[in-house]
């Protein structure tokens, strides 16, 4: 069959069809099963290959090899006989949603920039689209919004195939030079594009295109977007996570952004106010302290950064060769050990040996849980301090 006059060509919305086994081979592991027509597309032009059942067989992917359309299925199929097909028609109806989204997309960027499309993948969560010069987030927004207005024009999607004269006159966008047959898409006010992948027929179909990232990639940008169902659901996930969000925060969904914003304030206050504090009980514990070369105290409520803060004061001051600082945990203690002159790395792996415990860290500092009590604790510190004199 010539290229181009494929079924999924002829009729994209064709889900379920009948033809003639023509070949089936041992395919990496699998089977690959050739028709005398087919409305499975197979991989191309950014698009994934389709997949479904052949006579309730399993099919995992389509793509053309050799100018063969190749079904890649989990068993064979003999040739000459009938095939029934089947599309995973949610899949398929998500790639031309996509496809025809990523179409309006372009289109929109090449009129306003002048930018051509250089990269273009349909991924599994989103869309990804490289262009060859830079735009802004800003901007990016402002073309999915008159991308959206176009869907809700519902303007028409055409296909032709111009001949090379009317090619001529045609000014479509195109990732290389093109001979022989050219199928372009036309979409008004958006688009006209080379292009080989199966489309919807109407924009309404795609409902509604979001734009979720854009920065700058190669000399160029990088846009990630959503169009179709997969756009419907991450907004309705965004919604329920907002919504969840409002709940906790006991406002508005409107004003979860100014909420949020205000209890961080709260909060950086509050951590302004509680390290100035801890700078004072740190004052007050150590000026209380002998100078001796190992100090062990108990301290609970405190971050490792007060701890740390706490520890190396003592060091500093009280001449200190171990600090030693626990807090109770399941079981026995959560530890953090400062030092200033020997290794903690071996003496931890000896504590943890001794206390039931795991951790580690630098030579400076280790930090991890020993399960034993405090007793038990204090004897084994001491000793194993003695021992590395």
């Amino acid at each position: 069959m010539e290229e181009m006059s494929e079924l999924f060509y002829r009729d994209s919305y064709c889900r379920e069809f009948t033809a003639a086994v023509t070949e089936c081979f041992p395919y990496k592991g699998h089977y690959a099963v050739v028709l005398e027509d087919t409305a499975f597309y197979p991989e191309g032009g950014g698009q994934p290959g389709d997949r479904g059942t052949l006579n309730g067989i399993e099919v995992f992917d389509t793509c053309r090899r050799e100018g063969k359309i190749l079904h890649i299925c989990a068993g064979p199929l003999e040739p000459g006989t009938e095939a029934e097909g089947k599309l995973d028609w949610k899949y398929r109806f998500d790639n031309m949603q996509s496809h025809t989204g990523e179409h309006v997309f372009s289109g929109l960027v090449h009129r306003r920039f002048g930018y051509e499309n250089v990269g273009f993948h349909m991924g599994r969560e989103m869309i990804t689209l490289d262009f060859d010069g830079p735009f802004s987030f800003e901007e990016a927004l402002e073309i999915e919004r008159t991308a959206n207005e176009r869907i809700w024009a519902d303007l028409p999607v055409f296909i032709t195939f111009p001949s090379e004269e009317e090619l001529a006159n045609i000014p479509y966008r195109s990732k290389k030079e093109l001979s022989g047959k050219v199928r372009i898409v036309t979409i008004p006010e958006s688009d006209i594009c080379a292009c080989c992948g199966t489309h919807v027929t109407d924009l309404g179909q795609i409902g509604i295109i979001k734009a979720l990232t854009c920065s700058p990639h190669k000399g160029g940008t990088r846009v990630d977007i959503l169009a179709g169902e997969r756009a419907y659901e991450y907004l309705r996930n965004i919604w329920s996570n907002n919504r969840e969000v409002a709940r906790l925060l006991r406002c508005k969904e409107a004003e979860t952004g100014n909420e949020t914003q205000r209890v961080l304030n709260e909060s950086l206050q509050k951590d302004i106010r509680r390290s100035k504090l801890m700078k004072e009980y740190v004052g007050f514990i150590v000026g209380d302290l002998p100078e001796q070369k190992l100090h062990i105290l108990y301290e609970e409520e405190k971050t490792v950064n007060e701890l740390r803060l706490l520890g190396n004061r003592i060091l500093d001051e009280k001449k200190a060769v171990i600090c030693a600082l626990f807090s109770e945990g399941n079981d026995g203690y959560n530890y953090l050990i400062l030092s200033n002159e020997p290794d903690l790395r071996p003496l931890c792996k000896q504590l943890n040996q001794k206390l039931n415990g795991r951790g580690g860290g630098s030579k400076e500092m280790v930090s991890g849980s020993f399960k034993a009590a405090r007793e038990e604790i204090e004897a084994a510190l001491k000793e194993v301090l003695d021992a590395a004199d």
